[in-house]
């Protein structure tokens, strides 16, 4: 069984990995912040004004997901938050990492912090 595509990364079953993510990691855990609801952020420089760009399916106000019971069958980038551990898109403050010392959130979190504090 070959679980590396031609290209060198894994292959894998994404309904598998939303179940045992569900598994690991329940919902009730979520502070629904919208944090991970990220796609791009842009900064022209280090920590200056980040230009935030959010799913279009986070209502901003309510930070809720529109479609969250259907979210991996609607929107086909949304990540588990298995896969989201893995590619480091949460921040560490996240309780789904908070308490993992090795785990490293994305450079813009720092500045999404400052801006927030001023």
């Amino acid at each position: 069984m070959n679980i590396f595509t031609s290209k060198g990364t894994i292959k894998y079953e994404k309904e598998k990995i939303i179940k045992l993510s569900s598994e690991m990691f329940p919902d009730d855990l979520c502070e629904q912040c919208g944090r991970c609801c990220i796609i791009h952020v842009f900064n022209s420089t280090e920590c200056g004004e980040p230009e935030v760009v959010y799913c279009n399916h986070l209502d901003t106000e309510t930070k809720r997901c529109k479609i969250y019971k259907n979210r991996f069958k609607k929107e086909k980038k949304c990540l588990s938050m298995l896969e989201a551990i893995m590619v480091s898109a949460l921040p560490k403050d996240c309780p789904y990492v908070k308490n993992y010392e090795s785990y490293e959130e994305p450079w813009f979190y720092d500045c999404l912090r400052s801006k927030s504090k001023d």
